[in-house]
């Protein structure tokens, strides 16, 4: 009886040895992180408005008299200089005495530009009859050229006479332009007003639509970007924080203040990071404070 007591006693000894070198054994695992680090800037905050091309200062060219139209020097987009021949004209005496001797003949009319510009509109063809005062082509001074940006109300602030901003086209030309004086009406519906800027370009037709760049100011001096995918934020958006390595195995979390972003970086404003800290840039996901981690390279 002694020696089954003796060992049982051994055997349960035994037990408890293997189970705590099997929980000191154990180490929970490590998430594998990459890094970053801070770098100095600033990101433009900027607000994204559209516009289009409008020539300011367009003529009319109308016929004189009543008359049939008997030849057509014109079609959209052409230019053309002051003198040049747009129409010519018949009155109708001229086409009934079409028999009479030429010399004998009167009512042919030449019209003619009267200053340099750009057809945008052909309203008659040959053949055509049009009264006295009918609307033949119109012309655009290509110097007139302007792009109106449909400002809403609540943005206006942002738009000051003798500010500059950006014009990016359709196919990506980016111009310079400078913003004038806003229109004196506004539409009743959307809240948005015409504020006039004007940009070199080569030729554009009218009513193209582009895209408006108005920077409306950024943060203060001492500001650090950070890659986005390294800030975490809660569901409500309302707290930010990275994960910054306390040492080579361990990622403390550390709440930061955001400023402006753009499509990849953002400002943090507090705290002021150095560019030795070592910021979890990819793993830092559901991280925990203090969690253990491993780098990769």
């Amino acid at each position: 009886m002694k020696c089954i007591v003796l060992l049982l006693a051994i055997c349960l000894t035994a037990c408890g040895r293997s189970s705590g070198d099997a929980e000191t054994s154990y180490e929970k695992p490590r998430t594998s992180v990459t890094l970053t680090h801070v770098t100095p800037g600033r990101i433009r905050n900027e607000i994204v408005l559209s516009g289009t091309t409008v020539y300011q200062n367009k003529t009319i060219v109308t016929a004189p008299i009543p008359s049939f139209i008997s030849e057509v020097n014109v079609q959209p987009g052409m230019k053309v200089e002051a003198g040049q021949l747009l129409y010519k004209l018949e009155s109708k005496e001229h086409r009934a005495l079409s028999g009479e001797p030429q010399e004998n003949r009167l009512g042919m009319v030449a019209v003619r530009a009267a200053a340099s510009g750009i057809v945008t509109s052909v309203m008659q063809q040959t053949g055509s009859f049009v009264a006295e005062g009918t609307a033949l082509c119109t012309l655009a001074d290509l110097n007139s050229l302007v792009f109106e940006l449909n400002v809403p109300y609540e943005q206006s602030r942002y738009i000051i006479p003798g500010k500059t901003c950006t014009i990016v086209l359709p196919d990506a030309t980016v111009l310079k332009a400078v913003i004038r004086t806003p229109l004196a009406t506004m539409n009743t519906a959307s809240q948005v007003q015409q504020v006039v800027a004007h940009a070199r370009s080569s030729f554009l037709p009218e009513g193209l639509t582009v895209k408006v760049l108005v920077d409306t100011g950024h943060t203060g001096n001492e500001i650090r970007l950070l890659p986005k995918a390294a800030v975490q934020s809660d569901e409500k958006l309302t707290g930010y924080w990275v994960m910054k390595l306390a040492d080579d195995s361990t990622a403390v979390r550390i709440p930061v203040i955001i400023g402006n972003s753009s499509a990849d970086s953002i400002e943090i404003v507090s705290p002021l990071f150095s560019a030795s800290d070592r910021i979890v840039l990819s793993g830092s996901y559901a991280l925990e404070d203090s969690a253990r981690v491993v780098i990769l390279k």
